[in-house]
């Protein structure tokens, strides 16, 4: 693996930590996490969000991780982070969104110091059916302001096809794609000129794939696409698997890098 992360095994959710790093939030109630059989703490916004400092040790286990590898953080996109709460206290969604895009920035940095050198913002949201033209925009707007130095944005859990142009307009390096959410005719003519993260292994079903499997799709990817370069990935978090079968997953990319090398 050329990147790593910690697991995050202390993160109750995507959007929790930061009820306790951001100010103006707050945990609300229960509500389903996209269309699966789980469920997130909607975040309550009651006040102006703002980073106001705090153990980011205690979410980012850093010490977890080996010394010479390259660390990646995961953190919610500030689009995704704004449409999936309970706004109480912002007059519009834009201003909630620059104000999530700050914060997230000032926490980017402050993992810069900690070493890590990589980061991803998730924007499931992005891929949720009948946004507009102005939604899109809206969450460009927000990866400007906090993307920073090495960057991912990932979008999972639907089609990427209706957001892929905006996206490849924003200032990061990688481009996550959840392809059993999305077809391959949805990239196509696009001028894919980032990284493409191939999400080739499906964190929603307990099916093992098989490194040929994975090699085939990856070979299409580069024919039908071409991607200036690709980055093997599940298609999202492996939370919904049981351990054993997603350490096998991890372990079917490691092969299917050794195939494609």
């Amino acid at each position: 693996m050329d990147s790593l992360v910690d697991g995050q095994l202390n993160w109750q959710d995507l959007f929790r930590p930061f009820t306790q790093l951001l100010s103006g939030i707050e945990v609300g109630g229960l509500s389903r996490w996209f269309d699966n059989n789980t469920f997130y703490r909607k975040p309550t916004i009651s006040g102006k969000v703002e980073f106001k400092g705090g153990d980011l040790k205690r979410y980012f286990r850093a010490d977890l991780l080996p010394k010479d590898g390259h660390k990646k953080a995961i953190l919610p996109g500030p689009f995704t982070f704004a449409s999936m709460s309970d706004n109480r206290a912002y007059t519009s969604l834009s201003d909630l969104v620059d104000d999530l895009a700050h914060s997230l920035k000032a926490v980017t940095r402050e993992l810069q110091g900690l070493g890590y050198d990589y980061f991803q913002y998730d924007e499931p949201y992005v891929c949720a059916a009948n946004l507009s033209l102005s939604d899109l925009q809206l969450a460009k707007r927000g990866l400007e302001t906090c993307a920073v130095g090495k960057s991912l944005v990932q979008t999972y859990f639907g089609d990427v096809g209706p957001a892929i142009d905006i996206l490849l307009d924003c200032p990061v390096d990688a481009i996550g794609v959840d392809f059993y959410s999305t077809p391959l005719d949805s990239l196509k003519g696009h001028g894919f000129d980032k990284v493409l993260a191939c999400g080739c292994i499906d964190g929603r079903n307990s099916l093992l794939e098989s490194p040929a499997q994975l090699r085939d799709i990856i070979q299409k990817v580069r024919e039908e696409v071409e991607p200036p370069n690709i980055y093997l990935m599940p298609n999202g978090a492996l939370e919904f698997l049981p351990l054993s079968v997603a350490e096998r997953k991890i372990g079917v990319l490691g092969a299917t890098r050794r195939v494609l090398s």
